[in-house]
């Protein structure tokens, strides 16, 4: 489960949008979202937003319950198994995002034209 899943499940639980997280936070809605979808969110941040949703950081965390070293001292190299279910998912937030800039860029090109006829 990555940190984007955790938040919007955490926020469905209290009938909140992520545009209202956004807000509280004073950060973009696109910025916020990348952000969480690449796991680049500065830890700060997450305090911030615990303290919002009025959760404990560890929450946002809760599926990082795997030891650091296995008790036959492997490592955690061998603990670790590709999740190919997340990968996806944040491929296709990327996805989504990337189509939402892209119409962002088509509107401001429009609204130029529209000033620059004037």
């Amino acid at each position: 489960m990555n940190l984007k899943s955790t938040v919007d499940g955490i926020l469905k639980k209290n009938n909140r949008r992520f545009v209202w997280l956004a807000d509280k936070m004073d950060r973009t809605f696109d910025g916020l979202k990348l952000s969480l979808t690449t796991g680049s969110i500065k830890y700060r941040d997450i305090e911030k937003m615990a303290e919002i949703l009025e959760v404990p950081p560890q929450t946002f965390f809760s599926h990082l319950t795997a030891p650091l070293s296995d008790p036959a001292g492997k490592g955690i190299r061998s603990n670790i198994t590709p999740e190919y279910g997340e990968l996806k998912q944040a491929l296709k937030s990327c996805k989504e995002l990337n189509a939402a800039l892209r119409d962002q860029i088509k509107d401001k090109d429009q609204i130029i034209a529209l000033l620059s006829k004037n």
